[in-house]
């Protein structure tokens, strides 16, 4: 629906010698809208022991752990309604260089294209190591500074344990 200021001159005789871009209008599909959106991935094949890894990493974290199954499609036993949760979630991660990594959409304050996945344990080492290195400045710089890097369930908790 367009405004007054861009109808007043409809219905008036057009000039067809003025290269005024009058004939030119907006397309109404949703394309228009929200831009084409191409989801193009490489697909490689991930190496066996970096998949057997990967699930012994992330044994104790349900959530990574059904994220790296559904990725390597090693979730063919569970039930259909789980799969389909598993894949939902698995599109906001990836597998490469032997890791697990988050993808990080617009729906961030700061812009960060990926961050690893670690379990709790890793995250425990690399929070007490950032509180020690850094400075003491407690648990919401330490936070900032970890989320930047890595994501983990539940660092909230895990960075308090650990300073």
């Amino acid at each position: 629906i367009a405004d007054g200021l861009s109808r007043q001159w409809e219905g008036q005789p057009r000039n067809s010698g003025l290269q005024d871009d009058s004939e030119w209008t907006v397309s109404e599909d949703w394309e228009a809208n929200t831009g084409l959106i191409n989801d193009m991935l490489l697909i490689s094949p991930v190496d066996e022991q970096i998949a057997k890894n990967l699930c012994k990493r992330f044994a104790n974290e349900s959530v990574f752990l059904e994220v790296v199954e559904s990725i390597l499609q090693m979730d063919s036993a569970k039930l259909l309604r789980d799969r389909k949760r598993a894949r939902h979630r698995a599109s906001q991660f990836l597998i490469e260089d032997g890791k697990l990594w988050r993808l990080h959409g617009g729906t961030t304050v700061r812009a960060r294209s990926k961050v690893e996945c670690v379990n709790r344990e890793e995250a425990k080492q690399l929070a007490i190591k950032q509180h020690e290195e850094n400075g003491h400045w407690g648990r919401d710089a330490t936070k900032i500074a970890l989320t930047d890097r890595i994501y983990s369930p539940k660092l909230d908790a895990t960075i308090m344990e650990a300073i």
